[in-house]
């Protein structure tokens, strides 16, 4: 009887042991759980390498130049400026299109700034940890270095140029050749000027399920056996003095700073200064004929070194085919794509590639032409789409959600910002069996008029 007392009286005892140490255990976890909740992350510790999870870090005024703004620098840099505000570079922030997708409430606002506002004199806020490491919960400090005119200068002069010297904590310019005597310390370090693109246009990360962030210029770039770099093309060569002519410096080799991608500009006043600026088609059409009633067409990437589309998986291309009769009638129409297809909800992935890598050639033959006894031209065209009309509706219905500085200007975004432009146009008659080409200078004339398509 005494046996079975102390038998109970432990069993009683450990259920109360038991307890005790199940609240205990539960007291740790969700201590430890609103502990690491709360706890300041370093943004390092959460995206560990990445250079574009933080700003450039402050830089100082810059001797005999003051801040290193690009509007100071175009005091002797005149050309280098007038170029650069014509640029995708000085229009990365003022872009409507980033302005809607940033105003999103799935964007994470503080990222994506570190690209398109990169240094951080241009930040009126410092993002210095992460609250439990979520980068929707950024922890902000105002930052009494803010420079509001630097800010609108979007990806400016001081982005790839201008650095802070560790010992000497002074900033100084970095160059791509010597031999000059500026104002400015300088350093000339080519291969960082070479690399420094892929910090933005070289990056594929996943955030969560759902953002994804997908640019693979520079491996494609790297990848074709090329020993040529973005500068190659982006920034193509000019013989001309760094500085203005008052300054009577020499004529040396130097770069256009227009940053001219795919052809597709920010504004529709920008089309007139494309071409000046160094564009052309990566993509040429090397065969496009009649032959046996099948319409044969290629389409090689002769110019772009990387793939054709690059950079943003939203763009692609439209081939448009067209068969005219003799009064001037579209009685046949084709269509085709390149680019790549995602698929964004629930979960984002890329469900096909079709774009055209370097050196490689789209074939595009179309048999059993209907009323091809009518047609007496058939019409090629290439058009580069930046942003589907079905994406910029969205946008519109969302206005109300982006800033006030923005919102009637992505409110009017059909009237004022470019989708697509016509690169390629060939024209090719059937009787004679040949094909007239359209001048760029023309396509892009008609591109600056397509407002509203």
């Amino acid at each position: 009887m005494v046996f079975l007392q102390r038998l109970t009286v432990g069993k009683i005892i450990l259920k109360q042991y038991f307890k005790l140490f199940l609240f205990i255990s539960v007291t740790i976890i969700i201590g430890y759980y609103l502990y690491e909740n709360q706890r300041e992350v370093p943004i390092e510790e959460v995206f560990l390498g990445k250079n574009w999870a933080k700003p450039i870090l402050t830089l100082p005024d810059l001797k005999g130049v003051g801040a290193p703004t690009a509007k100071n620098c175009g005091n002797c840099h005149t050309e280098t400026y007038e170029e650069w505000k014509l640029s995708t570079h000085a229009n990365a922030l003022s872009d409507v299109q980033f302005q809607s997708e940033l105003a999103k409430s799935s964007s994470p606002k503080w990222i994506c700034l570190n690209c398109h506002i990169p240094v951080q004199n241009q930040r009126e806020m410092i993002t210095i940890a992460l609250r439990g490491g979520n980068y929707f919960k950024p922890i902000e400090v105002p930052n009494p270095n803010f420079n509001p005119e630097m800010k609108e200068e979007a990806i400016t002069c001081a982005t790839c140029h201008v650095r802070v010297d560790e010992k000497s904590n002074q900033s100084y310019v970095i160059g791509g050749s010597g031999g000059t005597s500026p104002p400015h310390p300088v350093q000339i370090n080519p291969e960082f000027l070479k690399n420094r693109c892929n910090d933005c246009h070289n990056e594929t990360y996943t955030l969560n399920q759902s953002l994804v962030c997908s640019f693979q210029t520079g491996t494609e770039l790297k990848n074709n056996g090329s020993d040529k770099s973005c500068v190659s093309c982006h920034l193509p060569e000019v013989k001309r003095s760094f500085v203005k002519h008052s300054l009577h410096r020499p004529v040396r080799v130097a770069h256009r700073h227009g940053f001219i991608g795919g052809g597709v500009p920010k504004r529709f006043d920008l089309y007139k200064e494309q071409i000046r600026l160094g564009y052309k088609p990566g993509l040429v059409l090397s065969d496009f004929k009649w032959q046996n009633g099948n319409i044969h067409l290629r389409l090689q990437n002769q110019n772009a070194n990387h793939h054709v589309t690059s950079g943003d998986p939203e763009r692609f291309y439209r081939f448009v085919i067209e068969g005219i009769d003799q009064f001037g009638n579209v009685i046949y129409k084709n269509e085709s794509k390149i680019g790549q297809e995602w698929e964004w909800s629930p979960k984002a992935k890329k469900i096909s590639d079709s774009r055209i890598p370097f050196g490689e050639t789209f074939k595009w033959e179309l048999p059993s032409i209907p009323k091809s006894n009518l047609i007496t031209k058939f019409r090629f065209q290439a058009i580069h789409v930046r942003l589907k009309g079905i994406t910029s509706d969205y946008m519109v219905q969302s206005a109300n959600d982006v800033p006030e500085t923005y919102r009637n200007k992505v409110k009017q975004i059909k009237e004022i910002y470019p989708h697509s432009s016509i690169v390629i146009e060939s024209v090719y008659d059937v009787k004679s069996k040949l094909r007239k080409d359209t001048p760029l200078e023309i396509l892009f004339k008609r591109n600056a008029e397509r407002r509203g398509e």
